[in-house]
């Protein structure tokens, strides 16, 4: 007669005690490993994702005001009555205290350019190398007020193309203006998710007038 304890230690009963028991400590340390890996790859995922999107959205937000400003730019060239430096005298009645500018035969390139608008509103456009910065002057109500136009300006150029015009007694007069500028992307970052590099952006445009000086 079988006693009522026996069956507990049969070779089945073992194999299904071993198929219950929990993990080792050796399996939980890898599976944790596993784990940290993999968190780890995420949050560089993550991470490298939000860095791409701060970089597209700077490069797009100033590309929109690169491009506005030099659509600006070159209305009032368009639209002037005037444009300078043309001549040395140009420089030293309107552009004291400016950088000089380089003549070179017909061309003139400058750090600086002087409109005057068909209100007879005299602007001048600087760039200022060491403030990364263009800045625009009025002097339309008598009192020349500067302000910045555009920051991030890492270089800027305009370039006149002048030629003698006869029938204004062969004076100098603007026949085309190039605009050669580039403009760097997070200048003004506050985020730290936001410190990777933007590529520069570079701007080349010309125009002619459509009136003569």
């Amino acid at each position: 007669m079988r006693r009522p304890h026996e069956h507990r230690n049969t070779p089945s009963r073992l194999r299904a005690r071993a198929r219950c028991r929990g993990l080792s400590l050796a399996e939980m340390l890898v599976s944790l490993a596993i784990t940290a890996l993999l968190l780890t790859a995420t949050m560089v995922a993550i991470d490298a994702s939000f860095k791409s999107y701060a970089i597209a959205a700077e490069s797009t937000s100033t590309q929109v005001s690169t491009r506005m400003v030099t659509h600006r730019v070159l209305a009032l060239i368009r639209n002037g009555t005037a444009q300078g430096p043309l001549t040395t005298g140009d420089h030293a009645t309107f552009g004291s205290g400016l950088p000089t500018p380089t003549f070179t035969g017909d061309v003139v390139t400058s750090s600086y350019l002087i409109l005057t608008d068909p209100d007879n509103q005299r602007i001048t456009l600087e760039y200022r190398a060491a403030d990364e910065m263009l800045y625009v002057t009025t002097d339309g109500s008598g009192t020349p007020i500067t302000y910045p136009l555009l920051g991030g300006v890492t270089a800027c150029e305009f370039r006149l193309e002048r030629r003698r015009d006869a029938s204004t007694d062969y004076v100098w007069v603007l026949q085309r203006a190039s605009v050669d500028m580039t403009v760097q992307p997070d200048i003004d970052t506050t985020l730290a998710i936001e410190s990777g590099n933007s590529p520069p952006i570079r701007v080349i445009t010309t125009t002619a007038p459509r009136r003569l000086r």
